[in-house]
This record gives C-alpha cells, structure tokens and sequence, in this order.
C-alpha cells in the first residue's frame, strides 16, 4: 500500500527480469565461446597435419624428376618408331633380295636345262640325223615356259 515501496518491489522485478535476460545472454555467449574454442583446436590440428616447407621442397624435386622421366620416355619412345621403320625396311629388303635369289636361281636352273637338253640333242643328232633333233628342240623350247618383266608367261 505504501508507493514507495511498490515502487521498490516494481524495481526490483524489474531488475530480477534483466538478470534473468543477462544470465541468459551469459550462457547463449559461454556456449559460442566453447563451440569457438572447439573450433579453434580442430582448425589448429588440421594446420598440424599440412605438410611443411621441407614437403613443398621435396615435391618440387619429384616434380623436377617426373619432367625428366618424361622428357627420356618420350625420346626413347622416338627412337624405339625409328627402329621399328629400320626393322621394317630391312625386312622389305630381305623380301626383295629372297624373290631375286629365287628368280636368278630358276633362271639359272632353266639355262642349265636347256644347255642338258641340247647336249642330248647334239648327242643324238649324231645318232639320229639333223631332222628329228631340230624337231626336238623346238618341241623343247615350245615346252619351256619364259618370264619376263612382272613375271608373266611367255610362249
């Protein structure tokens, strides 16, 4: 009843309300001061695990080295399609130097047929006479089959 002190008990409400409101933000701020601090001590073992100066040094060095592996793979690279292009003239070559053995060889097994052939021939025109052995001959050489140029038969 007395105004003064319903002043001092609305006061004092009042007073007991914003130190309810200040403990409140107290606690709301403790509780952002601890999820900081947390977040602090992760961020500073992450930074703990990142590698060092000495990691970046030795990183370059391996760079360095992968640049020149690189640089020896692809110039060995050229060298083995070099190698590869001679294997391959060579063997061209091989082919061609067999096919003219064997072209040579065949003419020179027919020279030697034909040589055997007019031996008997000379042999049995003594025997026989002129007449048949000419026949002969030509029957001989009408049998023989000639090549010429790209290996195509003439008669």
């Amino acid at each position: 009843s007395d105004p003064a002190t319903y002043e001092m008990i609305q006061k004092i409400q009042t007073l007991q309300k914003r130190l309810i409101a200040k403990t409140e933000e107290v606690v709301e701020k403790d509780l952002l001061i601890s999820e900081k601090e947390k977040l602090y001590v992760e961020l500073k073992n992450i930074l703990a695990r990142q590698p060092g100066p000495e990691v970046a040094e030795q990183l370059s060095v391996y760079q360095s080295s992968l640049r020149n592996k690189t640089r020896q793979m692809k110039s060995m690279a050229s060298e083995l399609n070099m190698y590869q292009a001679q294997v391959n003239e060579f063997k061209y070559e091989i082919e061609r130097l067999t096919r003219e053995l064997q072209d040579v060889k065949r003419k020179y097994y027919e020279q030697k047929r034909r040589e055997q052939l007019a031996n008997e021939i000379a042999a049995e025109e003594s025997a026989m006479g002129r007449g048949q052995a000419e026949q002969q001959l030509q029957a001989a050489q009408k049998a023989t089959t000639r090549f010429a140029g790209g290996g195509f038969a003439i008669r």
